[in-house]
């Protein structure tokens, strides 16, 4: 935080806040420095002037200077969590507003057009593609909610973050079971290598799972044209590793950077018109830091992606 709090570049902090620059938090600490220093100075030439003892003097210059500083520290650190509350309040209405927009306008195109004096109710295969229409855009609007809603419970402490001794073997097969039909749909096979004796781990049971109910699915999403997903288990020191392996889209170079930031795709998925709101590995990084894990990836662009986690032996 005190690294954060120190940043030398004022005005691009204030950029980043969308505020005027006597409002920005590094900016109000910087000019109470400055009083901080004058005052100093000041309580120095009359304290010098009234006090014969001049360690006295020193010694209260430099109490007086503390306690204004770590005053000042505590009021801009308030300010600052302030600007950072209404950047996220801004950002979170454009980008709702934005992934809100498309589904929103295929449900209502949907709906007009079910309820057109035109439409023929006798033509079933139509009415079938009007209500996947709508079946599906409902769906996409469903899980951004449930994105966000796990985003805020995560940050403000309120997830099911008790932890325990969990297998993530247990954790992985049950949700394959769960993806199962959706891969075959997708002409692709989930193969599980066995790992034995694979210890357990101590983390948040729900929490993990959505950590690798995340993975599985955008293994399947970004896998076009069918395949193999492999996903693997096994014990490195003291730790275990968990490995899932496509041989999708893959994330190209330019983008590997940017890929656990908030509501960030990369350019070829969204080329590819694969559905994303852009959380998934944000939120999986989110719990993995908080669950003292790690987790990073291996990826080409038209070869496929493999990423991997790992969680401390319990």
């Amino acid at each position: 935080m005190a690294k954060k709090f120190f940043q030398l570049n004022i005005f691009s902090q204030c950029k980043k806040y969308r505020i005027p620059l006597w409002q920005c938090p590094q900016f109000l600490f910087v000019v109470m420095s400055l009083v901080i220093m004058f005052s100093s100075i000041t309580f120095y030439a009359i304290g010098e002037h009234y006090v014969t003892d001049p360690r006295i003097v020193a010694f209260a210059v430099l109490a007086v200077s503390m306690v204004l500083f770590i005053i000042a520290f505590i009021i801009t650190h308030s300010f600052e969590n302030l600007a950072e509350a209404n950047r996220m309040k801004t950002e979170f209405v454009n980008i709702v507003s934005h992934q809100l927009r498309t589904p929103l306008t295929n449900l209502r195109w949907a709906t007009q057009a079910l309820l057109s004096e035109d439409f023929n109710v006798s033509e079933k295969e139509q009415n079938i593609e009007y209500f996947d229409i709508i079946k599906e855009n409902s769906a996409r609007m469903e899980n951004l909610i449930d994105d966000l809603l796990t985003i805020t419970r995560l940050r403000e402490g309120r997830a099911d973050n008790k932890k325990s001794k969990v297998s993530l073997m247990t954790i992985t097969k049950e949700v394959i079971s769960e993806r199962e039909s959706a891969a075959k749909i997708s002409n692709i096979q989930l193969e599980l290598k066995p790992s034995k004796g694979l210890p357990d781990v101590f983390v948040s049971h729900p929490l993990i799972k959505i950590v690798i109910e995340n993975l599985i699915n955008n293994a399947i999403n970004y896998s076009k044209g069918g395949g193999n997903i492999f996903i693997e288990l096994k014990v490195l020191g003291k730790q275990v590793r968990f490995q899932i392996e496509d041989r999708g889209i893959g994330i190209p170079i330019e983008d590997q950077k940017r890929i656990f930031q908030k509501f960030f795709r990369a350019r070829n998925a969204i080329r590819a018109e694969v559905y994303g709101t852009g959380l998934g590995l944000f939120i999986i990084k989110l719990i993995l830091d908080r669950m003292n894990g790690k987790v990073w990836f291996v990826s080409k662009k038209d070869k496929g992606s493999t990423f991997y986690f790992t969680l401390p032996i319990a």
